[in-house]
């Protein structure tokens, strides 16, 4: 369990996507940490992809609901 095999696995994933077989390797090739290395170390962040990946943060739209509720509320 070692950052170079969380590396594989981002490359892996890049290349091909997501499969049964390459998720399997979570928690068994590699750990949480090594994971986090692995992204550190090709310039990414956790939590950003994971805002991108959920859609993000958008302030915009969060203003609108925003005002859309205290509208309601009013």
């Amino acid at each position: 369990m070692t950052v170079e095999n969380a590396n594989a696995f981002l490359d892996e994933l890049k290349a091909n996507g997501p499969n049964a077989k390459l998720m399997s390797k979570i928690g068994k090739d590699f750990q949480p940490e090594h994971m986090q290395e692995a992204l550190k170390a090709k310039g990414l962040n956790h939590e950003e992809m994971l805002k991108k990946a959920s859609g993000g943060y958008n302030p915009a739209v969060w203003a609108s609901a925003d005002a859309g509720s205290a509208a309601a509320a009013a």
